[in-house]
This record gives structure tokens, sequence and C-alpha cells, in this order.
């Protein structure tokens, strides 16, 4: 995976759940894993939960969601950060090496900078994943939920529409941006800061609600170009997530069905 807008409990659990700020996520329990001792559990799915940061204290949990591909690779979406790697499993054992988009404007992180966040954990197929994780200016645990919207499959013709995000800032202004996305999962946006963006949606495998997702931005300064990452489709709230970076910045948005 890859990598001026105006916007936007001390004990370690032993499940992560990443969840955006804000937003609804309807996300339900998996099954446990019954198979073979010793092999490898898989990570891909939609998964729930927060970060937990044991730099500061009290320890500030970031809410946030996510997805890990067919090909494990990971994208997740927090209010002020964006993550984006790539993980390994051996059994049980999970770890990866993920980059860290931090400070948002609008629907981009990355104005504040990037950093490499190492994790090391444990994951369960269908269930959990949870574990800590480390970089130069982050540390801490996470835990996640797997969310059985995965397995609800949905062909790139449900996600036909018009798709819009609204933002107020402390300032009083309002962001938004509307997507178009055809029968096809060609995209098409504009926003309040004067923007384009122009992309596709691409599935995966059509008995997971996930896509990759390859998009441009023109007209708007310094995150002008090429992105690329992940998209996920969650039914019950009508919610598309898109996250996906260029190597400086990333565009993460939850977009609601108009």
């Amino acid at each position: 995976m890859r990598k001026s807008l105006e916007g936007v409990s001390p004990a370690a659990p032993n499940l992560l759940t990443l969840a955006i700020t804000g937003l609804s996520v309807a996300a339900c329990d998996g099954a446990a894993w019954t198979g073979p001792i010793g092999v490898d559990q898989s990570p891909s799915g939609i998964y729930t939960g927060s970060f937990t940061s044991t730099v500061t204290q009290p320890a500030p949990a970031r809410q946030a969601i996510g997805v890990v591909s067919e090909d494990f690779d990971a994208n997740f979406l927090l209010a002020q950060q964006h993550y984006a790697g790539i993980l390994a499993v051996d059994g049980l054992s999970l770890s990866g090496v993920l980059i860290e988009y931090s400070g948002r404007q609008g629907v981009f992180n990355g104005f504040d900078g990037l950093t490499t966040v190492s994790i090391d954990g444990e994951v369960t197929e269908r269930d959990s994943m949870f574990g800590t994780y480390a970089g130069d200016t982050a540390e801490g645990w996470f835990s996640l939920a797997y969310s059985e919207t995965y397995e609800e499959g949905a062909p790139l013709e449900l996600l036909a529409g018009i798709w819009s995000y609204n933002e107020s800032s402390s300032g009083g202004g309002v962001y938004t941006i509307t997507v178009e996305i055809d029968g096809g999962g060609q995209l098409f946006a504009t926003d309040t800061a004067g923007c384009l963006f122009s992309g596709q949606l691409t599935a995966i495998d059509d008995r997971y609600s996930a896509y990759r997702v390859a998009i441009n931005v023109s007209v708007c300064g310094e995150v002008d170009g090429d992105y690329s990452g992940l998209a996920f489709y969650q039914s019950a709230n009508e919610v598309l997530h898109i996250g996906s970076d260029n190597g400086q910045f990333a565009l993460a948005v939850q977009l609601g069905r108009l």
C-alpha cells in the first residue's frame, strides 16, 4: 500500500476496537477461530476499536475504524491520525509496520508529519486482534473487534449513487465533500475548498465488502497527487469508508449516502 483545507484506563484491554469519532458503527462479533493449532490466522476483515497511547497520562483512547484486505493490507481511520501498512501473521502472532499520518485538515491527514509505527500482538481469525504499538513519537496498546459486516459482500453497483461528508470547523465554517459513484465503481467528487477528485473503486472479492481504491486529487494545492488504498462498506448504517495515501498525505473520509 502507498502511503489547504480548513476543516476539520490504565489497564491494557484484551480487545481492539476501532471506530471513527462521532460515527455510529454497526459492528458484530464474529465467531472465534476453531481451526487446527499452529495454522496462520487471517487478520482480514473490518474492525472497530481504539489505539490507546501511553505516552501521555491519563492514557487517551483514540477511536477508529479499519479494514484489512485479503492481502493483509491494513488501513485504519482515526479522528486525527491515519494508519496504513501491511500486516504479517505467524500462527496467532501478528506483526507489521504502519505509517502514521498525523494532523487533519478537511479529509486529509499528514499536516503534522509522518512517523513509522511497529505493531506486535495476536489475532484470532474472524474474532479479534490486540497488542502493542511503538514508534519514534507514539507508544501504546491497541484492541480490535471483528465485524461480520465484512462478510456481507457488496457488488460495485450497490455503491452507485451520491455520497457526502460534512464537518464543522471551530471557526464556524463548514467543510463538505460530495462524491458520485457509478455502477462500475468510477467516482468523481468536489468539495467546498474547490478540490477535484476522480478515481476508481475495484472489488477485491465479491464475498466481502472491501475494495481497492485509486484517487487523483487536483486543484487542491500541496495535497494534489495520486492516492491508493482501501474502501469498505457498512450496509447497516449506509456508510462508505475510504482510506488512501500517497506517501506524504492520507485521504480518509466516511461518506453517508444522499
